[in-house]
């Protein structure tokens, strides 16, 4: 990304692009030996824009769902994911409902109260 970021002109002060990059590896360490949670970290930031999909695709009228419980390992293979140097932490299914599809039975959720303590 560095070299992208150089590229692209995102710094026209060098010092500036150095110190973004300073910093930037020493976030990663400290998240990759200290905190031990590098994985971690970069999941929740996949949800974020999971999330913002989520959003937009429902201001187009697609649903989306956020998919876990899945084999990542079988994904990686099948989409050939790891080749890329990445690997799958959360799947997403876009799609248009049924309109002739009627969903009447309820869905039991827990009362707000009992989720959200509002401070």
């Amino acid at each position: 990304m560095f070299s992208k970021e150089r590229t692209d002109g995102r710094f026209p002060d060098p010092a500036k692009q150095e110190l973004w990059e300073s910093m930037t590896r020493d976030f990663l360490n400290l998240r990759n030996y200290g905190y031990k949670d590098l994985n971690h970290w970069m999941e929740k930031q996949t949800y974020m824009a999971v999330g913002l999909t989520m959003m937009a695709a429902a201001e187009f009228g697609v649903e989306a769902t956020p998919l876990e419980g899945f084999d990542p390992t079988s994904v990686d293979k099948a989409f050939k994911i790891r080749e890329t140097g990445h690997s799958t932490t959360v799947l997403m299914a876009l799609g248009y409902p049924d309109p002739e599809r009627v969903y009447a039975s309820p869905i039991s959720r827990f009362n707000a109260d009992q989720l959200f303590t509002f401070i």
